[in-house]
């Protein structure tokens, strides 16, 4: 296979070198895969010809030793049968009487079973299965092969047979005249032929009392050869069939090899110039994504920007990043984290994609991004700085973008890809365009998150009361002339108290600005904690507030006014006194009822 490596490595060397450039792999090579291909179906036949062949050869060599088995194995039968029939033709022999061979006990009723000879000799008779089994005994001491009478009615339990042997008896009732298998005894591979055997009429002096008639089946007798010697022989000539097959396989594979060469070598100039050309119209092509590409995220960034910037609030802007982050950021998952009032935990505010992350609140000190006041790059997680907030898996990475606005940093801008790179392809998860796209996004975030927060700011000064917390005068006009119109249109009531600090300026003289403020500090957190949520409580200016009960009747404005009586002003003690002081307040309630047609009331 040699040559066939050699071939592969020149056609390849062209797209490396692209691959050094930086250029896009070639496109599949239509004529080297054929070529390959056809070489790997020829290999492939070659090969699978040589190993049936080498197969077949093993086999009829193994069929062989089988046969030579079985042939050995027949003659020990008909051996075995023959001086079995002789020993049955003379009605036994007598043998001396040994502890090896003693009285047959199936003969008691056989007369003169037991002789004594003139000079004193004990003899006994030995029927003809008596005498086979004797030599099966003697067989296994000194020789492999085995023998063994049986039957699956044995007069001897020691008789009777084994699985194999028990299905072959079976299968002789059944009209089979003959049974061979290879089969393992002990370990060792036997070749076991077994064949029926006839009741004749020399043994129905044992077995008359079983009910068998002379012809009749009585058992079978089993041959068994072993087979390792037999094998043991055939190695040698395995061996010399292998190698043959072997050499003969290489030459072919020579020969496949030349063949594959010279067609390459035909067909390499002209793939040359067609994968220059592919390179070119690949990276043209690639030019021309990119163009639509980064055309396509400036228009996405425009309209992030317009949108954010049309924005009255940070809830809107949270709507907002939500719906066009998946589109800015389609293969990737990703969520915005936020700064809390305190600046000390970092709130989730809006994720996307398939893989965004679990927790909804992080620590600050553990983002990296945050603590080096850049972006970062997690790419590995082996070789790589991992935040303390992010959970495993992160196999594909992240990129964290700190949002960073006026010198003041809101939050990060978290990116995650959502599933690791498809087949395996080792490219970076987050590319180039990729990362300046997040870059862009994160500033302009930042940047509209900073005029929001500036916005709201704004909006509270303009609205609240810096002293008491409490709506100012501008803010309860408007909304008293809001309530006003909605009484009218629903054709309710609306209640308003007014209260006044008594003796205010004489508290104030007495105790200071500082008492002063203390008090109608006081005083606001007190209407804070009395009012209702959908109550407005508003400093109408010095000493005097207002209370706006919507949908208020004068029995609910009264009962509110009633408690708002005389009370000990907490945190008020004064500096010289040092004990708490009463609200010395006067006020008045008023319930407007508007009929259909009623002109708004006026704002004094």
């Amino acid at each position: 296979m040699g040559p066939i490596d050699d071939d592969q490595a020149d056609l390849s060397s062209a797209d490396r070198t692209a691959a050094r450039e930086g250029d896009a792999p070639e496109a599949p090579r239509e004529g080297g895969s054929r070529i390959q291909t056809y070489t790997y179906i020829l290999i492939t036949a070659w090969t699978l010809v040589i190993v049936i062949s080498l197969g077949w050869n093993l086999y009829q060599a193994r069929q062989e030793i089988q046969a030579m088995a079985l042939a050995a194995a027949q003659i020990n039968f008909d051996k075995d049968l023959l001086y079995r029939r002789w020993a049955a033709t003379h009605g036994g022999v007598y043998v001396p009487v040994t502890p090896e061979t003693p009285p047959n006990r199936h003969l008691e009723n056989v007369p003169e079973r037991d002789l004594t000879t003139p000079s004193g000799r004990q003899l006994t008779l030995m029927n003809p299965a008596y005498m086979t089994r004797q030599v099966y005994t003697f067989s296994q001491n000194e020789s492999a092969i085995r023998g063994h009478l049986t039957s699956l009615k044995p007069l001897r339990p020691e008789n009777r047979p084994d699985p194999w042997e028990a299905q072959a008896l079976k299968s002789f009732e059944q009209g089979k005249s003959e049974a061979s298998a290879v089969e393992d005894l002990e370990g060792q591979p036997y070749l076991r032929l077994m064949r029926p055997f006839k009741t004749e009429k020399g043994c129905l002096k044992c077995h008359a009392q079983q009910g068998y008639q002379e012809g009749d089946i009585r058992g079978g007798i089993s041959v068994s050869i072993p087979l390792a010697p037999l094998y043991a022989l055939q190695q040698r000539t395995t061996f010399t069939i292998s190698l043959g097959h072997a050499l003969l396989w290489l030459v072919g594979l020579v020969g496949i090899g030349l063949g594959r060469r010279r067609l390459t070598t035909a067909w390499q100039q002209q793939e040359r110039t067609e994968a220059a050309l592919r390179r070119s119209n690949h990276r043209l092509k690639e030019l021309v994504e990119e163009s639509g590409r980064l055309n396509h995220e400036i228009s996405l960034v425009s309209d992030l920007a317009d949108q954010l910037h049309a924005c009255r609030t940070g809830e809107e802007a949270h709507q907002i990043i939500n719906r066009m982050a998946p589109r800015l950021f389609p293969e990737h998952s990703g969520a915005l984290f936020l700064l809390n009032a305190s600046r000390n935990i970092l709130e989730m505010t809006g994720a996307w994609g398939e893989n965004p992350p679990d927790q909804s609140m992080l620590d600050p000190q553990g983002c990296w991004a945050l603590r080096r006041g850049r972006p970062y790059l997690m790419q590995d997680p082996d070789r790589d700085l991992i935040c303390e907030h992010l959970s495993p898996p992160l196999a594909p990475g992240y990129y964290c973008v700190p949002l960073v606005a006026q010198g003041e940093t809101l939050g990060v801008l978290h990116l995650r890809a959502s599933a690791p790179t498809p087949g395996g392809v080792s490219r970076p998860v987050f590319s180039a365009s990729t990362q300046s796209l997040t870059r862009t996004v994160a500033e302009h975030l930042a940047l509209s998150l900073a005029n929001l927060k500036l916005q709201e700011a704004l909006r509270h000064q303009a609205i609240r009361d810096p002293l008491t917390g409490l709506f100012n005068r501008r803010f309860m006009l408007e909304t008293l002339e809001r309530e006003l119109y909605r009484m009218q249109r629903k054709k309710s009531s609306l209640g308003v108290i007014m209260v006044d600090l008594d003796h205010f300026k004489r508290f104030n003289d007495t105790f200071g600005h500082s008492g002063g403020d203390a008090l109608l500090s006081a005083l606001g957190r007190m209407l804070l904690d009395q009012v209702r949520k959908e109550d407005v409580a508003c400093r109408y200016g010095g000493e005097e507030f207002t209370l706006i009960l919507p949908e208020a009747s004068l029995e609910t404005t009264s009962e509110r006014a009633e408690e708002l009586g005389p009370r000990p002003a907490p945190g008020t003690s004064g500096p010289k006194s040092g004990r708490d002081h009463h609200f010395p307040g006067s006020g008045g309630l008023s319930p407007a009822r508007r009929g259909p047609g009623s002109p708004p009331a006026g704002r004094g």
